[in-house]
Parts: structure tokens; sequence; C-alpha cells
């Protein structure tokens, strides 16, 4: 019993993660700090890829200045924000780069299954955990 509620409180920890993850982006698309960057073809859907000067990205902007490009990217920004406030898509990951690195969104609405929720390896992952603290940071477990 105590295993599945440690699971169950585990899992909780991920999902809480995985929103603010989500509700941080939203809130880095809408003051213009992210934008669309890439888009990622799937089997089955789409997923996008944001980034911004805080990635190491130059932000993205209509070509030769033009205020309208400028504008529907600035829409599409907004509206991946509420698509990520109202939990229809989610992070799921990152692509590393030289000295950047964006963010990728994907969920149902673009074709692309929600991600679930696991703790693989758990028991494994804490024991690592604890003999790596214990023998390199003298530390007792």
């Amino acid at each position: 019993m105590k295993n599945i509620c440690e699971f169950n409180q585990g899992i909780r920890s991920v999902q809480l993660i995985q929103r603010n993850l989500d509700l941080i982006t939203a809130g880095l698309l809408l003051t213009g700090q992210l934008t669309i960057s890439r888009l990622i073809i799937e089997p089955g859907g789409f997923a996008l890829s944001v980034g911004g000067p805080l990635t190491g990205i130059a932000r993205l902007e209509g070509k030769y200045g033009n205020k309208t490009l400028s504008l529907v990217i600035d829409v599409g920004d907004i509206i991946l924000a509420v698509l990520l406030i109202i939990d229809q898509i989610n992070v799921s990951g990152v692509f590393l780069g030289p000295g950047r690195f964006t963010i990728n969104m994907s969920g149902p609405i673009f074709g692309i299954p929600k991600h679930d929720y696991t703790l693989p390896d758990i028991e494994k992952v804490f024991t690592q955990f604890r003999w790596i603290v214990t023998d390199y940071l003298n530390v007792d477990s």
C-alpha cells in the first residue's frame, strides 16, 4: 500500500512539473520571449518548436520587416499559448544545439497523443542516486 501511495505521489509530481512547464512556456509565448521557430513532421501528426532570445535563437519576424507577417506570427504564438493554458497541447521535449535550444510542443490537436506519465525503474534510479550521493558526496543515506 505504501509503495502504491508513493508511486501515485510521484506521478502527481511529474504531472505538476509538466503543467508548470506548459504554463511557463505559455507565459513566455505571450510576452514575446519565445516564438514559433520550426514545424516538425512526425508519423500521424506534427509538433511545433519554439525559441527566442532566451534560448539563443533570433526571434522570428516578418521578412523585410513586413508588419502583416509579424502579426500573423504573433497571433500564432497567442494561439499556441492558449492551447498550452487549456491543456490541449503540452511541452514534449527540447532540442539542444550548440549555444541554443528549442522547446517542442505537441498534443492530440496536432495528431500526436498525449504522453503518459510514468516513473520507469524508479527504484533503480533512487538506488543509484543514493549510491552516488553516499560515495561521491560523503553524505549518509
